[in-house]
């Protein structure tokens, strides 16, 4: 139900946008299409594989702390994997890559699971920062864009008091609920407690890790490469290039979000670039096309090596089961 609606979402907002196209816009946006420079392109997609190999080799870091020697391909396939599942089914890509490794690995699931949500955590303080570093260098340009944002949010407000209760009455559930699982010797209770336990130890594995300048180090890779990921693909058409680098960020943080709020950003990542590059002076046909193209792009990448990982896991994985076997035949 959950991916129907998030995908019906997208289509609605491509049919939003769609049927106010003149058959001049539309003209404009194929023009576009034709005019990019797409090795620009694929420079970036180069660059957005290069981030994701960063990420599985960050992800070695807290996995070593618990005791696990993950090899880097294993790590980046998982990774791969978590991504393409990502794209159809929400929030499903960092159990799916754990659920991987813990198959294929025999890795516990709730240490790897663990571990992600702790990298997930720390990518989420990155975010914000760059967003109030986006919203601090384009203060002025961005004011009206974001009251008009914020507006209808601030109306949701109105009902404050039943979200409230609403939150009191969670806590209280869920309180109950931990103190049952806690105490009680129920066959159900001890399993919750086991895999409790697993996702704390992964947490806790980002904190006593002895690497943590490494770790450190490649999150700020994962992020540059990012962000240099996006930057490349202005330099598609004449008209993105002038665009300032706090308009690049401000609209690559936008469309960062939109890939949470939508499912993929399908629909709403060229939205969210169309509407910051409005601000910029870039043609809303042009802009609306270079989203188009961003996103085409980006999802192409992760599909491609989405589909090799899954082939390629399973086979790394038995070649290292029959190399042990043949091992200990050996000793």
């Amino acid at each position: 139900m959950q991916i129907a609606f998030s995908l019906g979402l997208g289509a609605l907002l491509i049919w939003m946008v769609y049927r106010n196209f003149t058959e001049k816009d539309k003209a404009d946006m194929i023009d576009s299409f034709a005019r990019a420079n797409y090795w620009w392109i694929v420079l970036s997609s180069c660059i957005a594989v290069l981030s994701h190999i960063f990420r599985a080799y960050r992800w070695k870091f807290p996995l070593r702390q618990l005791g696990y020697d993950l090899s880097l391909a294993s790590s980046f396939y998982a990774v791969m994997i978590g991504y393409l599942f990502n794209l159809a089914f929400p929030r499903l890509g960092e159990v799916t890559r754990c659920a991987v490794l813990a198959r294929y690995q025999k890795m516990p699931f709730e240490k790897l699971f663990g571990t992600v949500i702790a990298e997930r955590l720390v990518d989420l303080v990155v975010l914000i920062i760059l967003i109030l570093a986006a919203i601090f260098m384009q203060l002025e340009l961005l004011r009206d864009f974001l009251n008009d944002l914020m507006g209808p949010l601030m109306e949701k407000l109105e009902s404050l008091p039943f979200m409230l209760t609403i939150g009191v009455v969670g806590i209280a559930v869920a309180y109950l609920g931990w103190r049952f699982i806690q105490s009680s010797q129920h066959k159900v209770a001890i399993m919750l407690r086991e895999k409790i336990q697993g996702l704390m130890d992964g947490l806790i594995a980002l904190k006593r890790m002895k690497n943590k300048a490494g770790f450190l180090l490649h999150t700020v890779l994962i992020w540059t490469a990012y962000i240099v990921m996006y930057l490349v693909t202005f330099q598609a058409f004449p008209e993105t290039q002038g665009v300032s680098f706090g308009g690049v960020l401000a609209s690559f943080v936008l469309g960062g979000i939109s890939l949470i709020a939508v499912q993929g950003g399908l629909g709403a990542y060229p939205l969210a670039v169309m509407s910051i590059l409005i601000l910029y002076g870039v043609d809303k046909n042009q802009g609306y096309a270079f989203g188009w193209i961003i996103w085409t792009a980006q999802t192409i990448t992760i599909l491609i090596a989405g589909f090799i990982s899954m082939i390629a896991l399973p086979f790394i994985s038995k070649k290292k089961e029959y190399s042990g076997i043949a091992d200990e035949s050996l000793s």
